[in-house]
């Protein structure tokens, strides 16, 4: 299980606007041993925010509606809550440099589990645990490719399958 120094486990504010993409998301460090809070939207998260105090790590997607998108939310979190680690994903855009905050990192759509795990471990200065290689999705379902560039087919792009390392 993944613990901060009172023995409880961490606790990671998932941003994301697909709900099967969420979930997904939220299955993933729910099973790492994280404490999971979900938002929908920039919003919600920052409502959630500004009622907790043990976020750790805001895990938000770049392309959200309403008037703040993820890209937004990072900078209002960095700003107004310094200590929390942010990333960013994105299947549609890739920020360019100085677009995220300082010490803000980004992950790319269809990311795999451990390189999101890797990416929060590394973000919260957490040893390695040995969660690896188990498939994020059932292969019966189908993830659609990423579109380039800000325009496009409105669908998700989410974690991406590993192969069966067993």
């Amino acid at each position: 299980m993944v613990s901060s120094t009172v023995n409880r486990p961490v606790a990671i504010l998932v941003v994301e606007d697909e709900v099967m993409v969420r979930m997904i998301a939220t299955d993933i460090l729910a099973d790492e041993g994280f404490r999971v809070i979900e938002a929908r939207d920039a919003e919600e998260a920052l409502t959630l925010l500004e009622a907790r105090t043990d976020v750790r790590v805001v895990f938000t997607d770049c392309n959200m509606p309403g008037e703040i998108d993820g890209v937004g939310l990072a900078h209002l979190v960095h700003q107004r809550w310094p200590e929390i680690g942010i990333i960013v994903t994105s299947g549609r855009v890739r920020p360019a440099p100085g677009d995220l905050p300082k010490d803000a990192r980004f992950l790319a759509k269809p990311y795999r589990r451990s390189t999101l795990l890797d990416e929060l471990r590394e973000l919260l200065g957490l040893d390695e645990g040995a969660a690896h290689g188990a498939p994020v999705l059932p292969e019966s379902l189908i993830m659609q490719a990423p579109v380039s560039g800000t325009s496009g087919a409105a669908h998700a792009a989410g974690p991406l399958l590993e192969p069966d390392k067993s």
